[in-house]
């Protein structure tokens, strides 16, 4: 296949059954920088920096994804429009990248996380300190919203889980998810979906907060 010509969702579905070296290398060639530029978002997220090496880490932990159980993503995928293939692209990237970060928390995570909101508890910071204190408390607020999304799947599905994460730490629109292959619903649905999930999160944070400390 001469693959210069060939568009992303062509080359995703080719990659999907092929071993080809020069697919795959055009594969990676256009793949890597929209993985980097989500692992970086998040990484800032997170840990308010992005580091070159942890987004180098992520980065190959996403294709690592993309090639699991015989590239199960790849062979599932189903174009929706001209290069949707980036728009799951953007969701695996998303959702590895957040792993990592989940991973290298929960070894610190400890105690009550006892804010109830999402971006308004973490105060404003003064100097480096203060900057690096509210970068761990914010880390932990992740954390623990995306503990409480899991915890409770009869109630909040992996699909809401998505939009939910796609809107608060992606920053795409409920229009943008609307369009997401998968997502299955409007962007009126979209901002359904997130009050539910919003409102269903702070008040178990509320009830979080109320409860007596062991």
């Amino acid at each position: 296949m001469e693959v210069s010509g060939v568009s992303i969702n062509d080359l995703a579905k080719a990659c999907a059954r092929s071993a080809d070296a020069s697919e795959w290398s055009e594969f990676l060639r256009r793949s890597t920088p929209l993985a980097s530029l989500v692992a970086g978002r998040v990484c800032r997220l997170w840990s308010g920096a992005s580091s070159p090496v942890m987004v180098d880490d992520i980065v190959q932990e996403i294709f690592l994804r993309l090639c699991e159980q015989e590239r199960r993503i790849l062979r599932d995928f189903e174009p929706r429009g001209e290069d949707s293939f980036f728009g799951l692209l953007r969701i695996v990237s998303a959702s590895v990248a957040n792993d990592y970060f989940r991973r290298i928390s929960s070894a610190k995570r400890g105690g009550k996380v006892v804010t109830a909101s999402f971006d308004d508890e973490v105060p404003p910071s003064d100097g480096d300190g203060s900057r690096e204190a509210a970068r761990i408390r914010r880390a932990a607020l992740l954390a623990e919203l995306d503990r409480k999304l899991g915890s409770a799947p009869e109630i909040i599905g992996k699909r809401d889980r998505a939009i939910f994460w796609l809107y608060y730490l992606q920053g795409f629109t409920a229009e943008e998810i609307s369009r997401v292959p998968g997502a299955g619903l409007t962007a009126k649905g979209v901002e359904s979906a997130l009050r539910r999930v919003t409102n269903w999160l702070r008040s178990e944070l509320e009830t979080t907060k109320s409860m007596p400390e062991g």
